[in-house]
Protein backbone atom coordinates (compact mmCIF):
# COMPACT_ATOMS: atom_id res chain seq x y z
CA UNK A 1 0.00 0.00 0.00
CA UNK A 2 1.37 3.68 -1.17
CA UNK A 3 1.59 6.33 1.83
CA UNK A 4 -1.93 7.79 2.88
CA UNK A 5 -2.70 11.65 2.45
CA UNK A 6 -5.01 12.83 4.98
CA UNK A 7 -8.64 13.94 4.35
CA UNK A 8 -10.72 16.73 5.27
CA UNK A 9 -9.64 18.21 8.18
CA UNK A 10 -12.59 18.50 9.35
CA UNK A 11 -14.59 16.21 8.36
CA UNK A 12 -18.06 16.46 8.47
CA UNK A 13 -17.96 20.07 8.21
CA UNK A 14 -15.96 20.26 5.37
CA UNK A 15 -18.04 17.87 3.48
CA UNK A 16 -21.20 19.44 4.10
CA UNK A 17 -19.14 22.53 2.75
CA UNK A 18 -18.27 21.25 0.02
CA UNK A 19 -21.87 19.46 -0.79
CA UNK A 20 -23.26 22.27 -0.69
CA UNK A 21 -21.30 24.07 -3.49
CA UNK A 22 -21.41 21.16 -5.56
CA UNK A 23 -25.09 21.36 -5.38
CA UNK A 24 -25.16 25.02 -6.17
CA UNK A 25 -23.08 24.23 -9.37
CA UNK A 26 -25.30 21.29 -10.20
CA UNK A 27 -28.55 23.53 -9.63
CA UNK A 28 -27.03 26.41 -11.53
CA UNK A 29 -25.47 25.16 -14.38
CA UNK A 30 -21.79 27.63 -15.78
CA UNK A 31 -21.70 28.69 -12.31
CA UNK A 32 -18.02 28.76 -11.26
CA UNK A 33 -17.64 27.22 -7.46
CA UNK A 34 -14.90 26.91 -5.84
CA UNK A 35 -13.98 23.71 -3.36
CA UNK A 36 -11.20 24.92 -1.34
CA UNK A 37 -11.44 22.13 1.77
CA UNK A 38 -8.64 19.50 0.92
CA UNK A 39 -5.04 20.13 -1.68
CA UNK A 40 -6.20 17.13 -3.48
CA UNK A 41 -4.90 13.89 -4.13
CA UNK A 42 -2.30 14.35 -6.40
CA UNK A 43 -2.29 13.37 -9.85
CA UNK A 44 -6.51 14.94 -9.40
CA UNK A 45 -7.15 18.75 -8.87
CA UNK A 46 -7.95 19.76 -5.58
CA UNK A 47 -11.45 20.28 -7.03
CA UNK A 48 -11.63 16.57 -8.27
CA UNK A 49 -10.32 15.33 -5.05
CA UNK A 50 -13.10 16.91 -3.16
CA UNK A 51 -15.59 16.05 -5.16
CA UNK A 52 -15.12 12.37 -4.56
CA UNK A 53 -14.18 12.88 -0.71
CA UNK A 54 -18.00 14.54 -0.96
CA UNK A 55 -20.39 12.13 -2.98
CA UNK A 56 -18.62 8.94 -2.79
CA UNK A 57 -19.02 5.95 -0.64
CA UNK A 58 -18.85 1.78 -0.72
CA UNK A 59 -22.06 1.96 -3.00
CA UNK A 60 -20.91 3.98 -5.35
CA UNK A 61 -17.99 2.76 -7.99
CA UNK A 62 -15.00 4.80 -9.53
CA UNK A 63 -13.62 4.77 -12.14
CA UNK A 64 -10.43 6.25 -13.19
CA UNK A 65 -8.99 6.56 -17.01
CA UNK A 66 -5.28 5.65 -17.14
CA UNK A 67 -4.42 8.93 -19.04
CA UNK A 68 -4.75 10.51 -15.73
CA UNK A 69 -1.40 9.53 -14.90
CA UNK A 70 1.23 6.97 -14.97
CA UNK A 71 0.98 3.92 -12.96
CA UNK A 72 2.72 4.31 -9.52
CA UNK A 73 0.47 7.79 -9.20
CA UNK A 74 -2.91 5.55 -10.25
CA UNK A 75 -1.84 3.37 -7.25
CA UNK A 76 -1.00 5.89 -4.86
CA UNK A 77 -4.60 7.57 -5.85
CA UNK A 78 -6.44 4.39 -5.80
CA UNK A 79 -5.16 3.51 -1.92
CA UNK A 80 -6.18 6.75 -0.87
CA UNK A 81 -9.87 6.86 -2.46
CA UNK A 82 -10.12 2.91 -1.26
CA UNK A 83 -9.03 4.40 2.76
CA UNK A 84 -11.13 7.54 2.37
CA UNK A 85 -13.93 6.75 0.50
CA UNK A 86 -14.27 3.06 0.42
CA UNK A 87 -15.40 2.74 -3.34
CA UNK A 88 -14.36 0.40 -5.30
CA UNK A 89 -12.69 0.93 -8.64
CA UNK A 90 -14.49 -0.47 -11.39
CA UNK A 91 -14.79 -0.33 -15.17
CA UNK A 92 -16.06 2.57 -17.07
CA UNK A 93 -19.62 0.70 -17.70
CA UNK A 94 -19.79 -0.12 -14.17
CA UNK A 95 -19.37 3.70 -13.13
CA UNK A 96 -21.15 5.91 -11.04
CA UNK A 97 -18.27 8.84 -10.87
CA UNK A 98 -16.10 8.52 -13.83
CA UNK A 99 -13.00 11.02 -13.83
CA UNK A 100 -11.40 11.46 -17.11
CA UNK A 101 -8.79 14.10 -18.23
CA UNK A 102 -10.10 16.55 -20.57
CA UNK A 103 -8.33 15.90 -23.53
CA UNK A 104 -8.49 13.00 -23.87
CA UNK A 105 -10.68 10.79 -26.20
CA UNK A 106 -13.42 9.14 -24.02
CA UNK A 107 -15.56 6.52 -25.07
CA UNK A 108 -19.07 8.38 -24.03
CA UNK A 109 -21.33 5.45 -24.72
CA UNK A 110 -19.73 3.59 -22.37
CA UNK A 111 -21.29 4.95 -19.19
CA UNK A 112 -24.72 4.51 -17.72
CA UNK A 113 -27.02 6.76 -18.74
CA UNK A 114 -29.53 5.42 -16.77
CA UNK A 115 -32.50 4.05 -17.47
CA UNK A 116 -36.31 5.76 -18.15
CA UNK A 117 -37.62 3.76 -15.07
CA UNK A 118 -34.39 4.84 -12.97
CA UNK A 119 -33.08 7.65 -14.30
CA UNK A 120 -30.75 8.44 -11.30
CA UNK A 121 -28.65 5.65 -12.50
CA UNK A 122 -26.53 7.37 -14.71
CA UNK A 123 -22.80 8.37 -14.51
CA UNK A 124 -21.59 11.53 -13.61
CA UNK A 125 -18.35 12.32 -15.46
CA UNK A 126 -16.01 14.32 -13.39
CA UNK A 127 -13.46 16.05 -16.26
CA UNK A 128 -10.11 17.47 -15.12
CA UNK A 129 -9.86 20.83 -17.90
CA UNK A 130 -6.96 22.98 -17.35
CA UNK A 131 -9.00 26.03 -16.31
CA UNK A 132 -12.39 28.40 -17.06
CA UNK A 133 -10.75 31.05 -18.91
CA UNK A 134 -9.78 29.78 -21.83
CA UNK A 135 -10.78 27.01 -24.88
CA UNK A 136 -13.95 27.59 -27.19
CA UNK A 137 -17.24 29.91 -25.57
CA UNK A 138 -20.25 27.84 -24.85
CA UNK A 139 -23.88 29.18 -24.40
CA UNK A 140 -25.75 27.22 -22.25
CA UNK A 141 -29.61 27.33 -21.77
CA UNK A 142 -32.09 25.32 -19.69
CA UNK A 143 -33.32 24.77 -15.95
CA UNK A 144 -31.42 26.92 -13.29
CA UNK A 145 -30.31 29.46 -15.98
CA UNK A 146 -32.03 32.37 -16.28
CA UNK A 147 -32.28 33.46 -20.11
CA UNK A 148 -28.65 31.68 -21.09
CA UNK A 149 -25.13 31.91 -19.65
CA UNK A 150 -21.46 31.69 -21.62
CA UNK A 151 -18.95 29.73 -20.17
CA UNK A 152 -15.13 28.36 -20.95
CA UNK A 153 -14.23 24.64 -20.36
CA UNK A 154 -10.82 25.07 -21.67
CA UNK A 155 -9.46 22.94 -24.29
CA UNK A 156 -11.51 19.96 -24.08
CA UNK A 157 -11.11 16.63 -26.82
CA UNK A 158 -13.83 16.47 -30.06
CA UNK A 159 -15.53 13.54 -28.23
CA UNK A 160 -16.28 15.08 -24.87
CA UNK A 161 -17.15 18.90 -27.12
CA UNK A 162 -18.98 16.55 -29.30
CA UNK A 163 -21.44 14.73 -26.43
CA UNK A 164 -21.63 18.27 -24.99
CA UNK A 165 -23.44 19.88 -27.70
CA UNK A 166 -25.06 16.64 -29.45
CA UNK A 167 -25.45 14.24 -26.25
CA UNK A 168 -26.35 10.40 -27.56
CA UNK A 169 -29.24 10.28 -25.30
CA UNK A 170 -32.49 12.38 -24.71
CA UNK A 171 -33.79 13.78 -21.02
CA UNK A 172 -33.97 12.27 -18.56
CA UNK A 173 -31.35 10.08 -19.76
CA UNK A 174 -27.70 11.34 -19.91
CA UNK A 175 -24.47 12.02 -18.09
CA UNK A 176 -24.09 14.52 -15.45
CA UNK A 177 -20.51 16.51 -15.75
CA UNK A 178 -18.68 18.21 -13.26
CA UNK A 179 -15.52 19.84 -14.72
CA UNK A 180 -12.79 20.54 -12.02
CA UNK A 181 -9.67 23.44 -12.55
CA UNK A 182 -8.10 23.61 -9.74
CA UNK A 183 -10.10 24.46 -7.15
CA UNK A 184 -12.79 25.12 -8.92
CA UNK A 185 -15.90 23.95 -10.43
CA UNK A 186 -18.42 24.08 -13.20
CA UNK A 187 -21.30 21.33 -13.72
CA UNK A 188 -23.16 20.60 -17.00
CA UNK A 189 -26.44 18.44 -15.85
CA UNK A 190 -28.10 16.30 -18.50
CA UNK A 191 -31.28 19.09 -18.12
CA UNK A 192 -28.90 21.36 -19.76
CA UNK A 193 -28.77 22.82 -23.79
CA UNK A 194 -25.22 23.44 -24.41
CA UNK A 195 -24.03 24.79 -27.77
CA UNK A 196 -21.33 26.74 -29.40
CA UNK A 197 -21.21 30.20 -29.02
Amino acid sequence: MQAITSGFAQGVADSQFCFRHILTAMSEPGTVCQLNKHPGFMPLHAATSQVLLTLCDQDTGIYLSANLANEAELAALTDNLAFHCQAPLVVAEQADFAVVDGQEEVAMSSFKAGTHLLPETNCTLVIQTNGFHHGPLYRLTGPGIEHHKHVQLGYLSPTITEHLIAPKQAFPLGLDLIFCAGEDIIAIPRTTKVELS
